[in-house]
């Protein structure tokens, strides 16, 4: 079974980059990369259905985290040399980041030179074990940024937060779709932005689908937008025309 993973991973497995957008002008400032399968005849899909075995077993997990590095390294290292002002966020699970196989896959990709144009994004119960912690000081004293994933779901330790050197907040999902509908999610938000500018944070809203989301994220003060509503996680070749474009003329209200 381990077997027949790591050859699916290696094989099949590759990098999509969902755009990450400035609320108050539409300029793409980053790309998260997400894993898709490719299968025999081209088509692409998520790779829901292999999460759960691939995160049990530490190799499988190695193969993974190197296999979207080195499509990092191959996509976005030209992209890197002509555009000096985005970066790309990645799952690096602590197990992994810090440790000698994370070390190893960043010297043997050559990636060390492009380190400050990586965010390792993790989640609060991962940045709040012993093994997290250690995992992203290690980061931040190599200048790798740090994201928060799927902020607001989880057992915030908001004093455990507070001590660690994190650049930013991504709010999920979960509460970023209720917050037309319900005061409590929207006093939440709000509270999850104060807190953010408090501890010199940046704030991502995930999975924003809708104009109305948008204007209501950029109105509360979030700092940057990703989800349907601007792009879909886009193949390496749609990647440069993004940065490009960006999404200014999604920032106004649509027409009537």
């Amino acid at each position: 079974m381990i077997r027949s993973l790591i050859h699916t991973i290696e094989h099949q497995c590759t990098a999509y980059y969902q755009p990450i957008v400035e609320l108050d002008t539409g300029r793409v400032v980053g790309f998260e990369s997400l894993t898709r399968i490719r299968d025999d005849n081209g088509a692409v899909s998520s790779p829901g259905a292999f999460i759960d075995e691939i995160e049990g077993d530490i190799d499988t997990l190695t193969a993974l985290v190197r296999q979207i590095l080195c499509a990092i390294a191959h996509d976005m290292v030209p992209l890197f040399e002509r555009y000096p002002d985005f970066y790309v966020s990645v799952n690096i699970p602590p197990a992994i980041l810090g440790t000698r196989r994370g070390i190893d896959i960043i010297k043997d990709l050559h990636l060390a030179p492009y380190i400050r144009r990586l965010v390792v994004e993790v989640t609060e119960r991962q940045s709040l074990t012993i093994a997290g912690s250690a995992a992203l000081e290690w980061a931040s004293a190599n200048g790798i940024r740090i994201a928060i994933d799927d902020f607001g779901t989880g057992n915030s330790g908001i004093s455990q937060i507070a001590g660690l050197d994190l650049d930013i907040l991504k709010i999920d999902h979960a509460l970023v779709a209720p917050v037309l509908t319900s005061r409590a999610s929207a006093r939440m938000l709000r509270g999850i932005v104060a807190l953010a500018s408090a501890l010199h944070m940046h704030t991502i809203a995930e999975g924003v689908e809708t104009w109305e989301q948008a204007f209501f994220m950029r109105a509360a003060g979030v700092d940057y937008g990703q989800g349907w509503y601007w792009s879909r996680a886009l193949p390496a070749g749609d990647v440069e025309k993004a940065l490009n474009t960006g999404f200014a003329n999604e920032t106004a209200p649509p027409e009537p």
